[in-house]
């Protein structure tokens, strides 16, 4: 008997069913095609503003795109005329602010001999400013070149201001020590009733001066702007009366300046009386 009910117990045990799952065929193709969407979202969200970017960036590379549609000149010009640099900006504007050649618009409008410099401004989306610094002419430098107030020899000439302009000569090899030399006695003699109109200088580095009432100025080489300072104290003081009588004054002294006076006239007949 006790061998029988072993047995059964065994082929109960082995006939006990396993516990199983059944899954639908269609359950297991979404598991299969199932796609994580946040990975994907992030991925969107950083190519978008790219794709953006490089789409503007070709955009903006056509030059019908945005095209410049005014250009404004300013600049206290003496000198120049807006309408002389008129033809050369335009040619470099027919583009966008973004494709202009800033560079060679800058070059192209200072090989202009009365340019000092320029500057641009975009003022977006489609202003262009251009700022001009104008050379300032202080005398005429010989018969071909003129002196700028900055001390630069410019290789042109303004014929309308021929009269207005003192004229400088000078050798060659001294032009800027005579450049220098002029500047400072422009500004020292700033104020002083009678022009400059002339100013030589001879090899020797000696100065001889021509103002406007005709009288002549011998400098000479040594102490220059000391003896000037001296003629312009003896002219407010006694020569300012005389003046129309005077031909030459002779500052190459060492305290004091000698008067030669036009032709016919003595200090006697000057001071008579």
């Amino acid at each position: 008997m006790k061998t029988v009910n072993k047995k059964r117990s065994n082929n109960r045990r082995a006939k006990r069913p396993q516990a199983t799952v059944r899954v639908s065929k269609s359950d297991s193709m979404k598991r299969s095609f199932s796609i994580s969407w946040r990975p994907v979202m992030w991925t969107a969200l950083l190519l978008a503003p790219i794709a953006a970017i490089t789409g503007s960036y070709f955009w903006i590379q056509n030059p019908e795109n945005l095209t410049i549609k005014s250009v404004e000149v300013t600049g206290d010009l003496s000198v120049l005329n807006k309408t002389q640099l008129q033809p050369i900006i335009e040619s470099y504007a027919k583009t966008n602010l973004y494709l202009l050649d800033v560079d060679g618009l800058e070059k192209k409008i200072e090989s202009n001999p009365w340019v000092h410099s320029a500057s641009m401004t975009h003022v977006w989306p489609d202003k262009l400013t251009v700022r001009i610094y104008e050379q300032q002419p202080v005398a005429y430098w010989g018969d071909k070149a003129m002196l700028a107030e900055n001390g630069e020899i410019i290789k042109a000439v303004l014929a309308d201001k021929s009269n207005d302009l003192p004229l400088l000569y000078s050798p060659e090899n001294k032009g800027r020590n005579m450049a220098t030399g002029f500047l400072k006695i422009r500004k020292m003699m700033k104020g002083f009733p009678v022009k400059l109109v002339e100013f030589k200088e001879d090899a020797r580095g000696s100065w001889k001066i021509k103002l406007e009432n005709g009288m002549t100025l011998k400098v000479g080489r040594e102490h220059q702007e000391k003896r000037l300072r001296r003629f312009m104290v003896a002219y407010q003081e006694s020569l300012k009366d005389v003046v129309e009588k005077i031909s030459v004054v002779d500052l190459r002294y060492t305290n004091g300046l000698a008067v030669k006076w036009k032709k016919g006239l003595t200090p006697s007949s000057i001071f008579k009386g």
